[in-house]
């Protein structure tokens, strides 16, 4: 009996530890969440050095910025949808390089781009590139390539939705708050 006793003591002991263990644990989880969520919203959205880089070529001694990343815009972890690199063209103007996912990969010359604002405009831009097979759409703006306005567009409004044209169809992809604001971002810091 007095065994009996000591082994029911016992297990109590160590459920009662586990469970002061699972609540600790618990609360380690609660703060490790907040602590992220904190440093999370000290991101400076507009400190520029966030979103893009400048990189000097040792030999050539030419100067590149562009994006520090390619913007995935997709809903099933990148094996469809669209991957959007922008970065500053030699004479200063903005380029969009578009990679399309999904609609067969053959781009024609001023094959076009339909975007859908939030606020419900839209506008369409014709592929700047030429005709390749590799799902690649380009895009210039500004000096002799003009499109001010379109430009202007980009860096103002909030993307809801963009379709990519292709030879056998389109990708079209829904831009995510995060896709929204990081577009804006960089396109930003690009044109300043």
């Amino acid at each position: 009996m007095k065994n009996l006793v000591v082994v029911a003591l016992v297990t109590v002991m160590m459920v009662l530890a586990s469970c002061g263990n699972a609540q600790k644990k618990a609360e380690q989880s609660k703060l490790d969440s907040t602590t992220i969520a904190d440093s999370i919203a000290k991101v400076d959205y507009s400190d520029c050095s966030n979103w893009i880089k400048t990189e000097i070529d040792k030999v050539s001694g030419d100067t590149f910025t562009g994006a520090k990343n390619t913007l995935i815009v997709s809903t099933d972890r990148g094996e469809t949808g669209l991957g959007i690199f922008m970065m500053q063209g030699i004479d200063g103007g903005l380029i969009l390089l578009i990679q399309a996912v999904g609609a067969g990969s053959c781009i024609d010359e001023e094959e076009k781009i339909n975007i859908l604002f939030t606020d419900g405009s839209r506008l369409e831009l014709a592929n700047d590139g030429e005709f390749n097979c590799k799902g690649e759409v380009t895009l210039y703006f500004g000096d002799k390539f003009g499109k001010k306005k379109q430009l202007e567009e980009l860096k103002t409004k909030k993307i809801q939705t963009m379709r990519v044209w292709t030879r056998d169809g389109y990708v079209e992809e829904d831009f995510t708050k995060d896709n929204q604001e990081e577009f804006y971002n960089v396109i930003n810091c690009l044109t300043k």
